[in-house]
């Protein structure tokens, strides 16, 4: 539903054209395994994402008990840490195609850098909350507010730098876009972390 929305309004986002593509899409194998496992991984994060601002919201304008914000607390945990496996792998297997197709594992790439600033960001927010370094209020902030790495490496690298040997997917028009984003997101988090209610104890 986004992406058609996307799609009807953003205007200049997508090109309208379909043009041929360039030759290292076309090997299907590890198109389909290094792009499928990068996007599980970023829906893994979406989805700790989307649970994070739940969890937000209700502490500050609704009520929430012990039981139920630990349970939020266990599925943000436990989505990231798919998340952060799933990305390595799509790391990893990209430098395996990268090499395949450029002779080279890793060039540090924008979208490469990006990958891995997503990925060392996630697995110290994993490291603090293992280690009680990040306490569980600030493990959920840090949740909804690490979304917008996933959205600078997947959307960010193809509207705002615009550089790389990833040219194939780079679009323009989608700095608003983008942009907005990040502003609701940090407005959201900073209105959310102010006068909550405290977690009432479960019966």
């Amino acid at each position: 539903m986004l992406c058609l929305f996307m799609l009807i309004f953003a205007h200049g986002m997508l090109d309208s054209s379909i043009s041929p593509l360039v030759p290292v899409l076309r090997d299907n194998f590890w198109l389909s395994t290094h792009v499928t496992t990068i996007i599980l991984s970023y829906a893994a994060l979406a989805l700790s994402w989307m649970v994070a601002n739940i969890t937000l919201f209700k502490m500050r304008f609704g009520t929430i008990d012990a039981k139920e914000y630990k349970f939020h607390q266990d599925l943000i945990y436990t989505c990231i840490k798919v998340g952060v496996v799933l990305l390595a792998a799509g790391i990893i297997l990209g430098g395996v195609w990268a090499d395949y197709s450029w002779g080279r594992f890793w060039g540090w790439d924008p979208k490469e850098t990006w990958s891995l600033i997503v990925l060392l960001f996630y697995m110290i927010l994993l490291h603090g909350k293992y280690s009680s370094w990040i306490n569980t209020h600030r493990f959920v902030l840090m949740s909804a507010a690490g979304f917008m790495t996933v959205m600078m490496a997947w959307f960010g690298v193809n509207y705002i730098l615009a550089a790389g040997l990833h040219s194939y997917g780079f679009s323009e028009g989608g700095a608003i876009f983008l942009g907005s984003f990040f502003l609701i997101q940090t407005i959201y988090i900073i209105v959310c972390s102010k006068n909550q209610t405290k977690v009432k104890a479960s019966a």
